[in-house]
């Protein structure tokens, strides 16, 4: 009696749970609930961490599918609730860089059914991810050599999740390396060469730059050549005003000439006198400057 009463309530068991069955199945909702990713709060490179996309099961004989970005797809888990619910999910372990800043995982869950197409639901997250300082580099302007009396600023760039939050500056010599200052650029007269490299900072890490040169250029030229355009400058300047006060001088002695009682050709002659006359006041005036005192 008792095994004909086990019997019918292990009967009752099997048909309850395929009238559970059918009723998920043919009544699933026209929008299936979304899955859901989980990761953990704090994203810092190097480190590894454990990425879970769940979706609810009404049917554990017949779970959703789970498909995402994140290759290659793990194996699918079906579990039990504590409220008697059921849950699948796939789960993943990364190693985060500063590359997985700002992608997106997309995690896909297909419910079957049997009379019509599957439904499909998506969840998407992105995710942040904190990093030390990449891609440092330093530049310089102008580039190229320069010459000392000139003023060139350094400047040094860097990738970092948090944001920089200090720029170094060192300067290589024979004598060692020694820093020179602080701060995103760096203005410096060019009074002698050598190579400069910066250090990017943030609350990871840091990162140096690559050694730019800073050429230098012969200043002894430079000076030769400033020099002598000022002397020119100077005696350009200086034959202009004789030529000025004697052509005022000798126009103001000379009486004043009827040009209309004159040939074209007398006054095409005393044209060309004026400009004899200037030209020896200019070589009389360069004689004068190259004698000693």
């Amino acid at each position: 009696m008792k095994s004909e009463c086990g019997s019918s309530m292990a009967a009752l068991s099997v048909n309850v749970l395929t009238v559970f069955m059918f009723l998920t199945v043919f009544f699933l909702p026209d929008s299936p609930q979304n899955p859901s990713i989980e990761v953990p709060a704090d994203l810092k490179e190097k480190t590894s961490v454990s990425i879970t996309c769940s979706a609810p099961t009404p049917c554990p004989h017949s779970p959703p599918e789970l498909t995402w970005n994140l290759q290659p797809d793990s194996q699918r888990q079906t579990e039990t609730n504590t409220d008697g619910s059921f849950t699948t999910k796939i789960q993943k372990n990364i190693t985060l860089s500063d590359t997985h800043d700002g992608f997106t995982i997309r995690c896909s869950a297909r419910y079957p059914v049997n009379e019509g197409p599957p439904k499909t639901a998506e969840t998407l997250k992105t995710l942040s991810v904190s990093y030390a300082p990449k891609n440092t580099s330093a530049s310089i302007s102008p580039s190229g050599s320069v010459l000392a009396v000139y003023w060139v600023n350094l400047t040094c760039s860097s990738r970092a999740k948090p944001a920089v939050n200090n720029f170094s500056w060192f300067r290589s010599s024979k004598d060692g390396d020694q820093k020179v200052a602080e701060g995103e650029t760096y203005s410096l007269n060019a009074t002698e060469g050598g190579a400069y490299y910066c250090v990017a900072t943030n609350d990871l890490g840091n990162q140096t730059s690559p050694k730019i040169d800073l050429i230098v250029g012969d200043t002894k030229l430079f000076w030769v050549v400033f020099a002598s355009l000022k002397i020119l400058e100077v005696l350009m300047l200086c034959v202009a005003i004789i030529v000025f006060q004697r052509s005022q001088g000798r126009f103001s002695n000379k009486p004043e000439k009827d040009h209309r009682s004159r040939s074209p050709a007398d006054l095409i002659e005393e044209t060309n006198e004026d400009v004899y006359e200037n030209i020896e006041m200019v070589i009389q005036t360069s004689k004068d400057m190259k004698r000693p005192g």
